[in-house]
């Protein structure tokens, strides 16, 4: 990555940072199984969208429950599909660098940036398939954040954000990396 694509990138990120700055404010002071704000923006940054009431109040229980443990991502997977009856491992992942910001998102961008491949919703073992997939990007930041990449990443984020001190340096490569798209 050069040091313009890596600024490019932070600067579209620019709402998206101030609105995951305002969730990580807010999660630790309001319970986030009913406070409809929090929720919201949560909602909103991570566009969690089209579920069933229930699904919300089971997802962000959830979370409420967990809150100031740091849950892997195997366990929210296979939890998040038993309280609400769907596979979802970008919300559950989301719930999980909720909680632990130094884990990653699973969504379509960090994917491909990754160069993870995405189990099939068809496979009779997408869950297992899910979460080796999600180990793999686990391994990817690990080596990334070592990497002269990763350093400048770091550098240009820490440069540019004011408030670059509230996020983890996995969360600062996130944030590149969902701005980081194939034309």
């Amino acid at each position: 990555m050069e040091e313009k694509q890596i600024a490019e990138a932070i600067t579209k990120a620019h709402k998206g940072i101030s609105q995951y700055l305002e969730i990580m404010t807010l999660f630790p002071n309001v319970n986030a199984s009913d406070d409809a704000d929090f929720r919201r923006k949560f909602n909103a940054f991570y566009r969690v969208r089209q579920r069933p009431p229930e699904w919300y109040t089971k997802y962000f229980s959830y979370m409420e429950r967990h809150k100031g443990s740091k849950p892997s991502f195997d366990d929210v997977l296979d939890d998040v599909y038993e309280l609400t009856g769907r596979y979802e491992p970008s919300f559950s992942s989301k719930l999980v660098a909720t909680l632990n910001p130094e884990q990653p998102v699973w969504d379509i961008w960090v994917l491909r940036n990754t160069n993870t491949r995405v189990p099939s919703y068809a496979s009779k073992r997408k869950v297992e398939q899910a979460k080796v997939a999600y180990r793999i990007i686990q391994g990817w930041y690990q080596q990334f954040l070592k990497s002269k990449d990763g350093e400048l990443v770091i550098s240009v984020f820490d440069r540019m954000v004011p408030a670059h001190t509230k996020f983890t340096n996995l969360k600062k490569v996130d944030f590149v990396l969902w701005q980081t798209r194939e034309d």
